[in-house]
């Protein structure tokens, strides 16, 4: 297990201007959007959970406050905004990108900071063959940031560091609301089980057969491993964390926007290896055991955008 040790001046400090702190006028991606100001945004709709409507949530609270021009349809627009999540990561969104590039040829294309991995999509030769319809790229960690620097894209598209938007909504009305209903009536676990998630030793041997299988036993398998690594991790949570409380382990991603902010809400601590999970969870000061993904999303967010201010215990699993 891995604790960050939290500096409570450096915890004051942050506490006291968390917007300015994180998304201050030097922050690139504010830079970007400040310089296109005489645009017209739109913001894209794409696949996700109650995790990436935050993103988008905290997005359209950040264009307000820079008093940025938007619209509802895109067909109005110069700018079409894609407000980030994990574009790279799932097919789905990128051939959602390249629709919308081909839908709207004279329209550009920015990429809100996202999360930027190689291994799931060719988002490099995506972002190449497109250069000159995409406005900017940006991330919301520093290895994402490393990935993109190395992709060898045209210089032609802006690239840049910034934050996972869903943190500008940390001193919003809706965060400060779930504060004031703040519950301690559980242990909330809420963990993956898709390819995101970190391979369990079940995975891993798993994957050494799957090349003989057929397609649709493959996933079978696969489903089988991920649940069992699951259930592991369930009982070692139960055994170690649940003396006083309940644990309720939940399918949190499958559940509705203010579903999923009062199940949160409610929880004494929070035991996750969802980004937004972890990051709900400390805006409403919950204590968080964050495990592992399949390339550390958790720890990347959390040592660029969180340190200091979060309850975050990081556990190996």
């Amino acid at each position: 297990m891995i604790t960050y040790e939290n500096n409570p001046k450096e915890n004051k400090n942050r506490n006291k201007k968390p917007r300015e702190q994180l998304f201050g006028p030097s922050d690139p991606y504010i830079k970007f959007l400040v310089e296109n100001k005489q645009s017209k945004f739109f913001c894209c709709p794409y696949p996700g959970n109650p995790g990436d409507h935050l993103i988008r949530e905290g997005t359209n609270r950040l264009l307000a406050k820079l008093q940025l021009h938007t619209t509802s349809t895109p067909y109005q627009a110069n700018l079409l905004l894609y407000p980030g999540g994990c574009p790279s990561m799932w097919p789905i969104v990128m051939e959602g990108i390249v629709e919308t590039m081909e839908q709207f040829p004279d329209k550009k294309v920015v990429i809100g900071p996202a999360t930027f991995e190689y291994g799931f999509t060719d988002w490099p030769g995506t972002f190449t063959r497109y250069a000159d319809r995409i406005a900017g790229l940006f991330c919301r960690d520093k290895r994402s940031f490393q990935n993109l620097s190395q992709a060898k894209l045209p210089e032609v598209i802006v690239k840049g560091l910034s934050h996972d938007t869903s943190l500008y909504l940390k001193d919003s009305p809706l965060i400060q609301d779930l504060r004031a209903k703040v519950r301690e009536e559980y242990i909330l676990v809420a963990l993956r089980r898709d390819k995101e998630t970190y391979p369990g030793s079940e995975e891993k041997l798993a994957k050494k057969i799957l090349p003989l299988l057929s397609r649709k036993l493959s996933k079978k398998i696969l489903r089988w491993a991920r649940k069992k690594a699951k259930h592991r991790k369930l009982r070692t949570i139960t055994n170690n964390y649940a003396k006083d409380f309940p644990v309720r382990d939940i399918d949190i991603w499958l559940l509705e926007d203010e579903q999923y902010l009062q199940t949160i809400c409610q929880a004494k601590q929070v035991h996750t290896d969802r980004l937004h999970v972890m990051i709900v969870s400390a805006m409403l000061g919950k204590k968080v055991f964050a495990y592992k993904t399949l390339y550390g999303k958790l720890e990347n967010v959390y040592e660029h955008s969180i340190k200091g201010w979060a309850d975050v215990t990081f556990v190996n699993s």
